[in-house]
């Protein structure tokens, strides 16, 4: 792990699946100097948009306070909790483990909050050993999205009954992970898939001209210097925004009549909810 002396104003936020774990969970955080904790509480049957954070209710300092369900959690993962809050600010979250797009959506919202990565920003790290295999999925590919440094951790040794300890115990070191870059959506495209969740949330159909229309209202970046031209505008839409999104399977267009209706897939709704963090609100 990047043991580098943080600035002065720098804080160490660290990102946690809340598994099947006790020191895989803490340990780390204790040796390498965490400030904050967010700890992600499986939550499989979560209401809340998938990406979705309250980092009001996380704050709070009673968990019975937070949207965490601290039933369901054993009294080990209620330790690591408790102990992790001894040294450090910890928040925990909702998060349906099993939707990678849930845990990429909440985790690159946290690195948004924080501003991770940028010059004035915290310092952001994220265990991928603590949770399901799929959650270590959405975390290493948040943290390739926002530049964060994701760690492995080994335990010393195993256990079996997850009911009653936790899966392993010990930790013999923390190993960083390589990052790779990735080629995430721009914010006009975010823009754009949250403008078609919007309408297909309220049953109204989204052709090209709608598109144009509200972002140019919007004063979105691809409009700025596409010219007065009608033409202009349509040929500004499809090359920055529909096409890439329509080649990554984001969207799907239809011809209706003399237009064409854009639809949101599936795909691109989990998408959406996974990088809504970049449109700030």
């Amino acid at each position: 792990m990047d043991t580098t002396v943080p600035r002065v104003a720098e804080r160490r936020v660290h990102v946690a699946p809340l598994g099947h774990e006790h020191d895989r969970i803490v340990e780390p955080l204790r040796r390498h100097g965490a400030d904050v904790v967010y700890l992600l509480a499986d939550a499989p049957d979560r209401a809340a948009d998938r990406g979705a954070v309250d980092f009001e209710a996380a704050s709070a300092t009673d968990p019975a306070d937070t949207r965490v369900d601290v039933d369901r959690l054993t009294d080990y993962q209620r330790d690591a909790w408790a102990d992790a809050a001894e040294f450090a600010a910890v928040r925990a979250l909702p998060v349906e483990l099993a939707d990678v797009y849930d845990v990429l959506g909440v985790t690159t919202t946290i690195a948004a909050r924080h501003r991770a990565g940028e010059s004035d920003g915290d310092r952001l790290f994220a265990n991928v050993s603590t949770g399901p295999r799929i959650a270590a999925v959405g975390v290493a590919i948040a943290c390739m999205i926002v530049g964060a440094r994701p760690y492995s951790v080994e335990p010393e040794t195993h256990q079996h009954d997850v009911d009653e300890t936790p899966l392993t115990a010990g930790v013999v070191e923390t190993v960083d992970l390589p990052l790779y870059p990735m080629d995430a959506p721009t914010t006009d495209q975010v823009a754009v898939l949250g403008r078609l969740h919007e309408r297909a949330g309220d049953h109204l159909a989204t052709d090209k001209w709608n598109l144009i229309e509200w972002a140019r209202e919007g004063d979105l970046a691809f409009l700025r210097e596409a010219g007065e031209s009608r033409t202009a505008k349509y040929r500004a839409l499809e090359t920055h925004v529909l096409s890439p999104l329509r080649d990554r399977g984001y969207i799907e267009l239809e011809d209706v009549g003399r237009s064409d209706t854009v639809r949101l897939t599936e795909t691109g709704r989990r998408v959406y909810f996974a990088f809504q963090h970049k449109l700030g609100g």
